[in-house]
């Protein structure tokens, strides 16, 4: 008999993971969420959650918890070329939506609420830290794991249903032999943070076009902001040797208004496409980036994931009925939906991350036209704004 008896076992405590651990123990299963490291997610990922997701988050009950620890309102985002001249305000307070609105919190503290909200359902437990989960058996009705903690004891526990959300690198997906295949992109994308920045009155995303790209302002949710631009590959090595008064000589250079904003280095991320062939197998079901990792230069992968979450929610059998062989089919179903509903979004974002790889001096006068038309256009500008607020793909 196992140590521990649960419906739904987790793999990996990050935003996938905490959150699914979150939506699924309010709705009444027995979750048992696992994860490795005691450290701070890593500061420099995704921050923001669309206008859709925090619908979401709202159906679910916990959009105030949000608030209650520290997450902001965004309006939107404001476009200008190089040297600040205006070019669209794609704000989406005035959309016909729930939450007209972007939350913005820092990264880290995002699965701490998610986390801590599980804590407040009974039938929700967290280790944390564990040394590793060893797959054991699988039968007809449930599956086996050991985990080993970090104090040395050894558990096992008996699950029906598992979510790996463990990651791009997914050991645990490979594991289970799930086939992924990846795209590099050329381009990296570099972070900085900024604690003297201050943003305006409505937390508006500043973007620049600039003849090597975007450069993006994004204003953090305890002050300051963080920093985004893409460099070559060929790059990275310099880029980590520069000094904080290069990286600011380096943005003032692209965009000349911020000259005297003093930053430091955050982070380097060489992005990956990762697309799993199948999202589950018998009752095992990837989610997050172990599934479909996106390119992150529009933040769209903890928002994607949200929305699976969400469907997953509605899809799986009730408590009463909650055993292997309906959790299979529930998952079948899922993949069937869920996989034809996000391509669209999945080549939207491979799109865009090809052409920030390709960006050059025509790109941005192209980039330059496209918003002044989207400013000037009401029914395409809404269009976009919609997009943007996370209706319309997916």
């Amino acid at each position: 008999m196992a140590d521990i008896d649960t419906d739904i076992l987790i793999i990996g405590g990050g935003v996938a993971g905490s959150a699914a651990a979150y939506g699924l123990s309010k709705e009444g299963y027995k979750v048992l969420l696992l994860e490795k490291s005691e450290k701070p997610q890593d500061t420099a990922r995704g921050d923001h959650i669309q206008p859709a997701v925090s619908e979401i988050l709202g159906k679910w009950n916990i959009l105030e918890a949000f608030f209650n620890n520290g997450a902001r309102k965004r309006a939107g985002s404001l476009w200008f070329d190089e040297d600040a001249n205006f070019l669209m305000d794609a704000n989406v307070s005035k959309l016909e939506i729930p939450e007209p609105y972007f939350m913005f919190m820092n990264h880290e503290d995002i699965s701490n609420v998610f986390v801590s909200s599980a804590e407040e359902n009974k039938g929700f437990s967290f280790l944390c830290p564990i040394l590793s989960c060893a797959h054991i058996d699988t039968n007809a009705n449930e599956s086996i794991f050991e985990i080993k903690l970090k104090d040395g004891e050894t558990q096992t526990a008996a699950t029906k249903m598992i979510i790996i959300a463990d990651g791009v690198a997914s050991n645990m997906g490979r594991f289970f032999e799930f086939e992924r295949s990846a795209f590099r992109y050329e381009k990296a994308l570099a972070v900085l943070f900024s604690d003297e920045y201050e943003a305006d009155e409505f937390n508006n995303l500043r973007t620049y076009l600039t003849d090597r790209g975007i450069v993006t302002m994004i204003p953090r949710a305890k002050g300051g902001c963080k920093i985004g631009l893409t460099i070559g590959r060929d790059e990275i090595k310099e880029w980590k040797k520069m000094t904080s008064k290069e990286h600011q000589n380096f943005i003032g250079g692209l965009v000349p208004i911020y000259e005297n904003l003093k930053m430091y280095s955050a982070g380097i991320y060489p992005p990956s496409m990762i697309i799993a062939e199948n999202w589950t197998k018998d009752n095992i079901v990837l989610m997050g980036d172990a599934c479909h990792g996106l390119h992150p230069g529009r933040s769209q992968g903890m928002n994607t994931t949200i929305k699976c979450i969400d469907h997953l929610l509605d899809l799986l059998p009730p408590n009463e009925t909650f055993e292997k062989k309906n959790v299979i089919q529930s998952l079948n179903q899922y993949q069937k939906l869920m996989k034809s509903n996000i391509n669209e979004l999945l080549e939207a974002n491979h799109a865009m991350g090809i052409s920030m790889d390709n960006f050059d001096k025509k790109s941005k006068v192209q980039e330059i036209e496209k918003f002044k038309f989207l400013e000037k256009n009401f029914e395409e500008g809404q269009s976009y704004r919609m997009k943007s607020a996370g209706y319309g793909v997916f």
